[in-house]
């Protein structure tokens, strides 16, 4: 564990170098473009327009990711959006893995398609946890996100406006992962804002950013 923790502390100024910046939100503008037209593009145009906001997940999170990144390296940024970018990132770089990895488990053949988005969605989920190393939560944020969330997982699963999926038989999986995640996600983020609550932030474990 401490060997992890430390090559994540080394991690983050690797990503704040320029040709970093360069890379990652040209990548996630690109993202946000090509999984919002290919992926999600029909699905929109028949959903009624104000449950949009709930149905392109991992898209939606890749572009809220590029200002709070730009922002992060500024020493300047909103905790509250941090979280709530944050718990998105991670939460669905992890489902679109899973769906993908379900896929396979049931016996269908190997996609060069599935495998390129399996690398991308491990990459949101790094992104999330680069963005942890900045965020000092409370307590409010955390249940705040929690509800956003818990509302998307009742657009997904509550009215069936859940993101196209290789194999609907790796559907309950889903569900049950997302439900759980919200929930323990949400617990997360609480624990550790009752943990900093009236305390100053380790150092070593970056700064916080001012505002939010």
């Amino acid at each position: 564990m401490r060997a992890l923790v430390q090559l994540y502390r080394r991690g983050v100024p690797l990503v704040e170098q320029r040709w970093a910046v360069a890379l990652i939100v040209t990548a996630n503008l690109l993202g946000f473009i090509w999984g919002t037209i290919y992926w999600y593009g029909g699905h929109l145009a028949q959903a009624p327009v104000y449950l949009w906001p709930f149905i392109p997940d991992c898209p939606l999170f890749a572009l809220l990711f590029v200002p709070a990144y730009l922002l992060a390296l500024r020493g300047r940024g909103n905790n509250a959006y941090n979280l709530l970018v944050a718990f998105g990132l991670i939460k669905y770089g992890v489902w679109t893995n899973l769906a993908w990895y379900g896929y396979w488990a049931w016996g269908n053949p190997f996609s060069w398609m599935g495998f390129f988005m399996c690398l991308t969605h491990i990459g949101m989920v790094l992104e999330g946890l680069y963005l942890l190393y900045y965020l000092r939560p409370r307590l409010a944020w955390a249940f705040l996100a929690g509800a956003w969330f818990a509302a998307s997982d009742f657009v997904d699963y509550g009215l069936g406006e859940y993101p196209r999926i290789p194999d609907l038989r790796v559907l309950p999986m889903l569900q049950w992962y997302s439900i759980v995640a919200t929930v323990l996600f949400t617990a997360g983020f609480a624990w550790w804002a009752l943990r900093v609550r009236g305390a100053a932030r380790p150092a070593a474990t970056g700064a916080p950013l001012p505002g939010g």
